[in-house]
């Protein structure tokens, strides 16, 4: 069996019956935080341009865009949210993707949940299902075409959004593998467009072109039925050959949810920053560093870290996320990375300009056990303070508790409502498995009418 016809069978036959409570736990945990980092998402140019093209659009009102009281087609509420949801950067991250799976798969299944009128635990479903999508294809392709340039948040999340809409849609075997071939001809997404609007436009295409695909092949547009494997396919054009999506592991043998599951952001940045960051922060906080007495900084970092942090001097904010000396400059003064140290205004002060002449990257920062370990070295008038991390606070080896993903989830979402609906949110998600539909949801996380 191929590996496009393998995860078609996956796809079919995916019931929320095989999930165990863990699964489902994680599942709510990441609806929860995307539902946060997309409402604080809302004061950016970025997501104000895109609702903008949308209500140009005066498409049929057939899903809502949380946040707001704009409602649209299916495909168009998920290009919407998909870019709003990545447009701070705080969204989690999926390792063997190498992308960032909420952004791509959520969009998708409320918009499409939504026109269908889907049961709650069967978008929880969709959702299981894209993330599985997207582990494992990521896991066989995504190392070559990512260093070839290419964004996976959307080549990779535009097949797990295809996936997962197919499974809102309940598409058949043949259907669905039409809609993993239309979705793959709609791949984009270049990394040279890091730290600009386009980079959260990744996401917002590849949720709304899973949308789009499934929608489709439902109506029995065809494509090629082995698009993953086949000569000029996916895995060819994208990574130069096609051998390793034939090493494919099969979905669902151990859910990638739980293991490795998602890297939940604690840093409104890239998070190839994140390990530097806990770097800064922790030295600050248990040593009582002030900025002030900082005479230098050195940062160890694995060598792949600047093709992906590719700013030297950050202009605007949203480069500042992809800026190691920014973020490390502002950490050390501000004592977070949160929101507010994004700004256009905050990337040009003159106190973080003057720390990051401080600051000397290299790239040569190698451990067997994580490709996003850091250490810096701080040296003050008196003293040296030094500091490794072998993996950031968030991921898979420095998991946090459910209580820091609600915190964060309450300071983004007060961007946009008052402490009483975001725990009405919070209690409806964490009801989502018996919740009717999952409309009830979206209501609450749209203004009242």
């Amino acid at each position: 069996m191929g590996a496009t016809s393998l995860i078609a069978d996956f796809i079919v036959n995916t019931s929320a019956n095989q999930f165990d409570e863990e699964v489902i736990e994680k599942g709510k945990e990441a609806l929860l935080d995307w539902i946060g980092v997309t409402l604080a998402g809302l004061g950016e140019e970025t997501s104000k341009i895109i609702l903008d093209y949308v209500k140009m659009e005066d498409s049929s009102k057939q899903a809502s865009i949380i946040g707001t009281d704009i409602r649209t087609s299916a495909a168009n509420a998920a290009l919407a949210m998909g870019t709003i949801s990545h447009a701070v950067d705080f969204d989690d991250v999926l390792w063997p993707m190498r992308g960032h799976p909420s952004v791509t798969l959520f969009p998708a299944i409320l918009s499409l949940g939504e026109f269908m009128g889907t049961g709650s635990i069967e978008c929880l479903e969709a959702f299981v299902t894209g993330f599985e999508v997207e582990a494992v294809i990521g896991a066989a392709t995504a190392d070559p075409h990512y260093k070839k340039g290419w964004h996976t948040t959307n080549t990779i999340g535009t097949l797990g959004a295809a996936a997962a809409s197919a499974r809102i849609l309940r598409l058949s075997h043949e259907k669905t593998r039409n809609a993993l071939g239309i979705a793959a001809s709609t791949l984009c997404g270049l990394r040279s467009n890091f730290g600009t609007m386009t980079k959260p436009l990744h996401a917002g295409i590849a949720a709304r072109n899973g949308v789009f695909s499934a929608l489709l092949a439902n109506s029995n547009f065809t494509a090629n039925p082995d698009i993953l494997e086949t000569n000029m396919g996916f895995a060819e054009v994208f990574c130069g050959n096609s051998h390793s999506i034939n090493e494919i592991n099969k979905p669902g043998n151990q859910w990638s949810l739980v293991s490795p599951g998602r890297v939940n952001k604690m840093h409104a940045s890239c998070n190839a920053t994140h390990s530097p960051v806990d770097c800064i922060l922790d030295l600050g906080k248990e040593n009582n560093i002030s900025f002030s007495e900082i005479e230098e900084i050195e940062c160890f970092v694995n060598p792949e870290v600047p093709t992906i942090l590719i700013y030297d001097v950050p202009q605007k904010g949203l480069e500042g996320k992809f800026c190691l000396k920014y973020c490390l400059a502002v950490a050390a003064i501000d004592g977070v990375a949160g929101l507010d140290q994004f700004s256009d205004e905050r990337v040009k002060r003159d106190d973080v300009i003057n720390l990051m002449n401080k600051i000397t990257i290299y790239p040569n920062y190698i451990t067997p056990e994580s490709r996003r370990s850091a250490k810096v070295i701080v040296k003050t008038r008196d003293r040296i303070y030094q500091k490794s991390v072998l993996f950031s606070r968030g991921s898979f080896g420095n998991p946090v508790e459910y209580k820091d993903i609600y915190n964060k989830f309450s300071m983004c979402s007060a961007q946009v409502f008052d402490e009483k609906r975001i725990k009405q949110i919070a209690a409806a998600v964490d009801n989502l498995p018996v919740l009717k539909n999952i409309e009830g949801l979206i209501r609450l996380c749209c203004p009242v009418d």
